[in-house]
């Protein structure tokens, strides 16, 4: 009887005694959570991200923990430039004390980057690609990754310095119509470029500290802002979505999204009170002989896809509302997201087909960021779907979605009563439309009718995460 009582007795202490640990683990948990929303998103990004592989790193971190943190994603692509990263992070590191965190894209890189990145576990998160994805690639990969309630794109071969991200941030949240921001430098092509004479990286710092002096008189307005260093809401890349990996390598990549920008209805703006060092073109330089061929094919690559630059450019210049790239879509079209599943785009909601495996219509791919910020409808069956293609009402003589042709060649699409300009071959086919009977008619007639926005293609996604 004894015996058993002292076994009860046991057993009760070890009850109590585990009940401590709870309680004290639980005070952890407790305190923990009291922390600051940065530290909280830092830890979770982290936790879940850092090596970016799957299946748990980078598509458990995008997914799970979707809170962001107040303060900045600065995201990184790298490739075969060690040295000038760590400088870079370095810099980052010494002259940022607003809440950050650094996400480094590795794009297969053979100079021991992988391995500089490993021992800086804990310090940033990070993802080695095993194939060179390109500049928007890698860009693509952090931005998917970021947790901040701004966004940062910046260069490897850059040194940030005293005063960098202050003033940035300043110039971006002063006016909610500022779309990109960036700084000056030392080496770049256009409005951007400030002449300087420091012999060395330390009286580079000492002039930048003199320069880097925040004033709203110095912030200018822009056509055109270089991808060495841009910043920009989180908000707004809800809206605009990826960088376009039809652009290989690097180069007119920048340009794209900027334009995009625009006709969201947003400015780009330069921040002249800020300066940072640039080296220049260094993995660019490194194709030698094959960099002139890189930049032509982009070159090429970026006509097809916005046909006459200087007419969209034109439209985007004159855009003040603000808008969602969605809205320079077709309307009731058949896209597909990055998990495969198909939903019918109508009227800026996304409606899941079913049996989708019946559907005989066009499927565009999309991005998550696309989808996510279009509302969920009610469910469509693919038979609907085939039927009402031939059940469109009739405007003006034309049946909805006729594509029409101008005797210059421009090309319209009928929707809903109005005419919207399909900008280019490749806006067609994208869309699938490049194989849809095309109406020769008068220009007078498509002038005299009410206009709607242009369609444009959507990016050109090589990942299939994204």
């Amino acid at each position: 009887m004894k015996m058993k009582r002292a076994v009860k007795g046991k057993a009760r202490a070890g009850r109590a005694q585990a009940g401590v640990f709870r309680r004290r683990k639980n005070f952890k948990r407790l305190r923990r959570m009291k922390s600051s929303p940065y530290d909280r998103g830092y830890r979770n990004g982290f936790r879940a991200g850092r090596e970016g592989g799957l299946p748990y790193g980078f598509e458990t971190g995008v997914i799970a923990f979707r809170q962001p943190f107040e303060g900045t994603s600065i995201v990184i692509p790298t490739y075969n430039q060690c040295e000038l990263l760590r400088q870079c992070i370095e810099s980052i590191k010494q002259y940022t004390p607003e809440r950050h965190e650094i996400i480094v894209i590795d794009n297969a890189s053979t100079d021991g980057t992988a391995d500089y990145l490993k021992s800086m576990t804990g310090q940033l998160r990070y993802r080695i690609n095993k194939t060179n994805a390109g500049f928007s690639g890698g860009v693509n990969q952090g931005l998917k990754m970021a947790c901040g309630t701004t966004l940062m794109v910046l260069n490897n071969d850059t040194v940030v310095t005293k005063g960098w991200l202050g003033n940035l941030q300043k110039c971006l949240q002063s006016d909610e119509r500022f779309g990109l921001v960036g700084p000056v430098t030392n080496y770049i092509s256009g409005e951007q470029l400030v002449a300087t004479s420091y012999p060395n990286i330390a009286e580079m710092h000492r002039f930048a500290e003199t320069f880097n002096q925040s004033d709203p008189q110095k912030w200018q307005k822009t056509a055109r802002i270089t991808g060495f260093c841009l910043l920009f809401r989180r908000e707004l890349f809800e809206r605009v979505g990826f960088f376009d990996e039809g652009f290989e390598i690097g180069n007119c990549e920048d340009d794209d999204f900027c334009l995009r920008v625009k006709l969201l209805g947003a400015q780009l703006v330069i921040a002249r009170d800020t300066f940072i060092h640039h080296v220049g073109s260094v993995s660019m330089k490194a194709l030698d002989s094959n960099m002139g061929a890189v930049y032509e094919k982009n070159q090429q690559f970026y006509g097809r896809k916005w046909g006459s630059v200087p007419e969209i450019n034109a439209e985007a210049d004159a855009q003040t509302a603000p808008r969602r790239m969605v809205q320079y879509y077709p309307n009731g079209v058949t896209v597909k997201g990055n998990n495969g599943a198909l939903y019918w785009l109508r009227d800026g909601i996304r409606h899941p087909v079913t049996a989708a495996e019946q559907v005989k219509l066009p499927v565009t791919r999309l991005s998550h960021v696309d989808l996510r910020g279009c509302p969920v409808g009610g469910a469509v069956h693919a038979d609907e779907l085939n039927r009402s293609a031939g059940d469109a009402p009739d405007y003006y003589g034309y049946r909805d979605g006729t594509l029409l042709q101008a005797e210059e060649g421009r090309t319209f699409l009928l929707e809903q009563g109005k005419v919207r300009r399909v900008i280019s071959g490749q806006a067609l086919a994208s869309w699938g439309y490049e194989r849809r009977p095309v109406v020769q008619v008068d220009g007078h007639l498509l002038g005299a009718l009410p206009a709607g926005l242009p369609i444009l293609a959507p990016v050109v996604l090589q990942a299939d995460n994204l």
